[in-house]
């Protein structure tokens, strides 16, 4: 038979207990606590993964017409150099300087905004269009070497564009951007020669279908008429005022006949605003909200939030030769993130 200590605990043992048991309820607190943490940082990066694949499909979707951008829209990288630059005719080592472009938008001492021209295939595809649909042509002199008077005609020009047959009827609705270019693509002469590192260009014309869908197209406000590059490329100064004085200078393809081509296009603007709602002392860089916005009527209106959080939406291409854009947006990150 065991006979027991029938006096109890001595006092060091209650210490050494009361001990152990701080020690285990310490780890498990402990424990808890770090897993709560990785729950809670697991949670934001999973929102944070989200909300950044979300804004990056919304971008692809819109630089999927991005081509028109190319020698037409003039933002300038983080160098200064021409992030629309493209050379279908030069061999890379013929190129001088960098051949990569990047831009960088952020409110840590970048860019706050980037504007792309994309293709709205959603009222029709490109068409095809005769110069000479926009003209009413009077008779032909008798005289072989008097040209036949021609005059511009809005009216002419819309009942083409939106005719069931050749055209597109949904290109003639208020807001819609048509433009018009050519597939030639042109360099100046200077001094009778021609420079081989002057981006190749089109001309072209940007016209809006104004409100009440009237004949005459609406030139575009200086919000957006800065960076497009309106000037016709046979000398890089002459401004395109008009789509008749677009029609009378488009060039010819080979020598022969002038072939125009017009599409319905968006003008889409990205930037950053600062993110008010978040506490920017928790940040490493402060955070922004990217936007963005399509020109419509004048303005750039109705602006979609993509991403809330943004450190910064980087932009690169790496050469010159390929109309390829790499874009990536990126959370800011939080200070206590490794």
């Amino acid at each position: 038979m065991i006979i027991g200590n029938q006096k109890g605990l001595t006092v060091v043992e209650l210490l050494v207990g009361v001990g152990l048991m701080a020690v285990v309820t310490g780890v498990i607190v402990s424990t808890q606590v770090n897993i709560a943490k990785e729950q809670n940082s697991i949670v934001k990066k999973l929102d944070d993964s989200i909300d950044q694949n979300l804004a990056e499909r919304i971008i692809f979707k819109d630089f999927g017409g991005v081509d028109v951008s190319y020698n037409t829209v003039s933002i300038k990288d983080d160098s200064g150099n021409g992030f629309f630059d493209f050379y279908p005719d030069v061999p890379a080592n013929a190129i001088t300087g960098s051949n990569e472009r990047i831009v960088t938008l952020s409110l840590a001492g970048g860019k706050k905004e980037f504007y792309i021209l994309a293709q709205n295939t959603i009222p029709g595809a490109l068409m095809v269009y005769d110069p000479v649909w926009a003209y009413n042509v009077a008779d032909s002199s008798a005289d072989a070497n008097t040209a036949t008077k021609i005059d511009f005609s809005a009216k002419l020009n819309q009942q083409h564009v939106t005719s069931k047959i050749y055209g597109h009827p949904e290109f003639w609705k208020e807001g819609i951007i048509l433009m018009y270019d050519t597939p030639a693509k042109i360099r100046p002469v200077v001094a009778g020669a021609i420079n081989m590192l002057t981006p190749p260009r089109t001309p072209v014309y940007l016209g809006a279908v104004a409100p009440g869908g009237g004949a005459e197209l609406q030139a575009l406000n200086s919000s957006v008429s800065g960076f497009i590059n309106t000037t016709h490329p046979k000398d890089g100064t002459t401004q395109i005022t008009s789509l008749d004085n677009f029609l009378r200078t488009v060039p010819s393809i080979g020598g022969g006949q002038s072939i125009v081509r017009v599409r319905a296009v968006n003008i889409i603007k990205y930037y950053l605003e600062p993110d008010t709602r978040k506490n920017a002392k928790e940040f490493k860089i402060a955070p922004g909200l990217l936007y963005k916005a399509t020109y419509r009527n004048g303005k750039f209106d109705n602006p979609m939030l993509l991403a809330d959080g943004v450190g910064k939406f980087t932009l690169r291409r790496d050469s010159l030769l390929k109309r390829m854009i790499y874009f990536k947006v990126e959370k800011a990150k939080r200070v206590d993130e490794l």
